[in-house]
């Protein structure tokens, strides 16, 4: 019966948190202290509460996000194997944008998103004539919808990671396709 009750106050915890509510841990670390929360200014402002993926520092007092910034890796890995500048700037801007929470470095992290999503615009004669190409896509673009809702609204992250390894993979599989 104990179970029942806590397994309700925690569902009941759950849904009435809105997307301004932290959903993770904000700890002190090497970066960033709770005290910064307060800063407006463009560097020195936190990394908005919705955006948080894990609690920060449980790791290493030096990487807040340190799944998530260790997940990078694959991208970097796939960028140099294939040759692609834009691959290997995306997975360094996520590895310093999830190792450093600030504002202004996710926004150079979605720079670099922006920046593999126009090489692949760059390549759609490659996935109008090979449409079957455009499924791991899809489904990496699902995989992420997924992770900013549970992430936002139920507090569960591991999506994040598993979005950046499946999407790591898919952009190899992609880049050994169009180098035929």
């Amino acid at each position: 019966m104990n179970k029942i009750i806590k397994v309700s106050l925690v569902t009941i915890l759950l849904s009435s948190m809105t997307l301004t509510q932290a959903m993770f841990e904000r700890e002190k670390g090497y970066w960033t202290n709770p005290s910064d929360e307060s800063k407006k200014d463009f560097f020195g402002k936190l990394t908005d509460p919705k955006s948080q993926r894990e609690n920060w520092y449980t790791v290493s007092p030096y990487i807040a996000e340190f799944w998530c910034a260790v997940s990078n890796v694959g991208f970097i890995y796939v960028g140099i194997k294939n040759e692609s500048p834009e691959l290997v700037f995306a997975g360094m801007a996520s590895i310093v944008s999830h190792s450093i929470p600030k504002q202004w470095l996710l926004k150079v992290d979605k720079l670099g998103v922006a920046v593999v999503f126009s090489k692949v615009i760059r390549e759609r004669e490659v996935l109008k004539s090979n449409p079957i190409l455009m499924a791991p896509l899809a489904l990496a673009g699902t995989i992420n919808a997924a992770d900013a809702y549970l992430a936002r609204n139920k507090g569960y992250t591991p999506l994040h990671v598993i979005w950046h390894l499946s999407s790591a993979l898919f952009a190899h599989g992609f880049l050994q396709y169009i180098k035929q």
